[in-house]
């Protein structure tokens, strides 16, 4: 009798065992059929002459609208169906996720890297500029140049090292180009000129020639930063806790005219009102980007496949960047990167085309998202 109850047992446990395995067995070849779809669906790559894709990286167009109005159909509304203040960027495919040259660091060789991930975007002159760093960390990073009317891909630009190369900025009046990036063990803000981006030539092959090297030690990470008022709004993204934004002046005259100066550095410490922005503020935590635009400041957050958010703030909440004081939250598809404002509309860029991050079940982004600011108001 025991014998026979152990055989029972034996079988029954046996039985749970086969289940299960064929119950893993469908699940994961499900999701390798998924995935399977999901590679062959992308649309054909086509490439400029140095070797980076022009092409959308994922879903034509048609199918890219369609999941934004699936899922967030107040962004398909306040992006598509309300007509813009201007047609910059609007739609703008995202170049080199698939295929971009780049100095490759681990073999000491130039070649190509498909896994660049787009973090920042701004304006600068007849460009829109995308900083993308390398997602496998041998290659170095770059901004893609694209034609800000047409959205044709210019060139590639690269950037020395390969940092994770996040904000981007641009200041009209001395025609400087800002990234953020590290000097040694310290966050750094870098600059070149419009005039220096015009004139690089990618077939040499060389990192772009700064003009500005600043260090910031009071920032432990540089993640973003933007241009407002003759000052650089600099943030650090805290991916535990809360985040910090310093403002930086620009001088405008002396030796260090339109540059930073060593002295603005350091009394960059302590909390400050908006009318005296040479200090610093918290903000929310996993905050990627930073824009000001009339009186609001707008704040990008996301982390993990989940929506992101969009903050909007009246600039006299700088020194208290908090949720609760936000005059609008806004849901957004997951991996919203850094924001700029131009012209009344925010130009929005996500990582979520980066085959690091893309999935079947998230809503790509592999254009440049544009905005009308008074829509999401309801204006």
């Amino acid at each position: 009798m025991l014998k026979k109850l152990g055989r029972i047992i034996k079988g029954f446990f046996l039985t749970l065992i086969i289940i299960a395995a064929l119950g893993a067995g469908g699940f994961f070849g499900y999701q390798w059929y998924q995935n399977e779809q999901f590679q062959h669906a992308r649309p054909e790559v086509v490439k400029a002459k140095d070797g980076t894709n022009t092409n959308a990286a994922w879903h034509n167009i048609s199918k890219y609208e369609k999941d934004l109005r699936h899922n967030y159909s107040f962004i398909q509304k306040v992006s598509h169906y309300v007509p813009p203040r201007t047609w910059v960027g609007k739609d703008f495919v995202i170049p080199g996720l698939v295929s971009t040259k780049s100095y490759n660091f681990k073999t000491k060789k130039w070649d190509t890297a498909d896994s660049m991930t787009p973090q920042g975007i701004t304006v600068a002159g007849k460009y829109i500029l995308i900083t993308a760093y390398d997602g496998a960390h041998e290659h170095a990073s770059v901004i893609y140049v694209i034609n800000k009317n047409t959205g044709k891909y210019i060139k590639t630009v690269q950037v020395s090292g390969k940092p994770h190369l996040g904000g981007i900025a641009y200041d009209p009046k001395a025609k400087n180009i800002w990234i953020t990036g590290s000097l040694g063990q310290s966050s750094a803000l870098m600059s070149f000129t419009l005039s220096t981006l015009k004139k690089y030539n990618p077939a040499k092959r060389m990192p772009i020639e700064c003009n500005n090297k600043i260090s910031i030690p009071t920032m432990e990470r540089a993640s973003t930063v933007t241009y407002y008022d003759n000052q650089l709004f600099v943030g650090f993204f805290n991916m535990y806790g809360r985040g910090r934004i310093a403002a930086y002046s620009i001088a405008r005259s002396g030796k260090n005219k339109n540059s930073i100066t060593n002295n603005e550095i350091r009394s960059v410490t302590g909390n400050v009102s908006w009318s005296d922005p040479s200090g610093e503020t918290s903000m929310d935590k996993q905050i990627q980007g930073i824009a000001i635009y009339d009186d609001k400041i707008f704040l990008s957050q996301s982390y993990g496949s989940g929506s992101s958010k969009l903050y909007v703030f009246p600039v006299t909440a700088l020194n208290s960047l908090d949720e609760k004081n936000a005059a609008l939250v806004v849901n957004m598809p997951p991996y919203l990167e850094q924001i700029t404002a131009y012209k009344g509309q925010l130009l929005c860029v996500f990582e979520s085309g980066s085959k690091l991050y893309a999935k079947p079940n998230i809503v790509i982004m592999d254009r440049i998202l544009s905005i009308n600011i008074n829509a999401l108001f309801g204006n």
